[in-house]
């Protein structure tokens, strides 16, 4: 047998895993809050921004990316690859930053859940980092953040079909770009920033500021009471 189709196998077998991250099978609308939604923007394996991130969600996102860390009260960082990326190129999604983080020394925590996974690589993704942030009030994500060392031109090209054509900003004289889409306030980037050795990285983030701007002006502008918050989910 040739290797022609053995590689054309392995080329439709990972655009179909990229579909299924950024499409979604329409569970969605089972695991969201009655009267607490807002609008829908971005959606990251069937996780968008009126998805609770009950057992079961976690669950399929285990079975998926592997293991992950769980820390129940969580700072909350918009930073992408380096301090002054977003001032830099998202001048906005850093005002939010600053308004998240007043204090640079110390990061506030929040009643939010932070679900790290790090060893995605072993469940045959591209990605070999990928958080979620969840509200405890809510049970709705804050933001996701994913990276990943290789290149994803099909990821891109998924993304860029269900949300339309992106901003683009160059980077580092256009050795590095930056993509994002905007919908409802919420707010998806893909950056391609130069690592070491000049090797690229992509890092990716969706901001659900409408769930974000609900959890500062709740009483005491986000910070956790006593740890009631956390109970609710677990």
């Amino acid at each position: 047998m040739s290797a022609y189709p053995i590689t054309r196998l392995r080329w439709l077998s990972f655009c179909c895993m990229v579909g299924l991250f950024f499409w979604g099978c329409g569970k969605q609308e089972k695991d969201t809050v009655q009267g607490e939604n807002v609008p829908e923007s971005f959606q990251f394996m069937d996780v968008g921004a009126n998805t609770v991130m009950d057992s079961g969600v976690r669950d399929r996102l285990r079975a998926a990316l592997g293991s992950y860390a769980t820390n129940p009260s969580s700072t909350i960082d918009l930073e992408l690859k380096y301090k002054g990326f977003l001032k830099a190129y998202y001048p906005d999604l850093a005002r939010l930053n600053q308004r998240l983080n007043v204090n640079d020394v110390v990061r506030k925590e929040y009643p939010a859940t932070k679900l790290t996974f790090r060893n995605t690589r072993e469940h045959n993704t591209v990605f070999d980092y990928v958080e979620f942030i969840y509200g405890h009030a809510s049970g709705c994500p804050l933001l996701i953040k994913m990276n990943t060392k290789k290149e994803i031109p099909e990821l891109i090209d998924t993304v860029k079909d269900k949300y339309g054509p992106p901003e683009k900003i160059p980077i580092s004289e256009g050795k590095s770009w930056s993509l994002s889409w905007r919908k409802n306030e919420d707010v998806f980037v893909i950056a391609r920033i130069m690592g070491r050795y000049d090797r690229p990285e992509y890092h990716m983030l969706i901001v659900y500021t409408n769930r974000l701007e609900r959890l500062l002006a709740r009483p005491g502008n986000g910070e956790p009471q006593d740890g009631k918050g956390a109970g609710k989910v677990f």
